[in-house]
């Protein structure tokens, strides 16, 4: 038995060595680029979007995934007593949400006038409707947002954030909110190991 043991491994040994060994002369061309330039995961073969942002989520060609959010975006604009001037020094901030809105052509905007509670509330409507309708004539005129994205509404004395009868309170009235609402599409991320939502 244990000859056939030792026999067996022989055999098969010297059936193998007979056999002629024949080598390939030429290798096979490497036709497609396999490389991943962008490092997205996609070959440069199938890439159809060059220069993806790093660690967003891709399809099949390279390219970033899209995904629909929601975002707002505040601007508190003062005015002085009786005024609905708008301050230069409020254009800075005029200028940031205006970039926000021709980046997402799908947002629009309200513009919110308020007023103090000083004067009648007819008066205070009014004054607080030329407040709102100074800043959105900014955003149209010297930002060039269209002014259909752009709505100016006034409010009144109706909406105090400070409820009482102090200077205090009625400088802080006296202001025009922006709430800048839609969807827009931004880029999808891809989900790591860092990511908190």
């Amino acid at each position: 038995m244990n000859k056939l043991i030792l026999l067996l491994p022989a055999l098969f040994l010297a059936g193998c060595a007979n056999q002629e060994i024949i080598t390939m002369e030429d290798a096979s061309p490497q036709v497609s680029d396999l490389r991943d330039l962008d490092n997205d995961g996609v070959i440069k073969a199938r890439e159809l979007c060059d220069e993806t942002l790093s660690g967003a989520a891709v399809n099949n060609d390279g390219c970033a995934k899209d995904k629909t959010v929601k975002q707002s975006f505040r601007l508190d604009v003062k005015f002085p007593n009786d005024s609905a001037q708008l301050l230069p020094s409020y254009y800075g901030k005029l200028e940031q949400l205006a970039a926000f809105l021709e980046e997402q052509d799908g947002a629009v905007v309200t513009i919110e006038g308020h007023a103090s509670k000083v004067g009648s509330a007819s008066y205070n409507l009014a004054l607080s409707q030329r407040r709102a309708d100074a800043v959105a004539n900014a955003l149209v005129e010297d930002f060039d947002i269209p002014a259909s994205r752009v709505e100016a509404i006034g409010y009144g004395h109706t909406e105090p954030l400070m409820d009482e009868d102090s200077e205090l309170a009625h400088e802080t009235n006296r202001r025009v909110m922006a709430s800048l609402s839609g969807e827009y599409n931004v880029t999808d991320m891809r989900w790591t190991i860092f990511t908190s939502e």
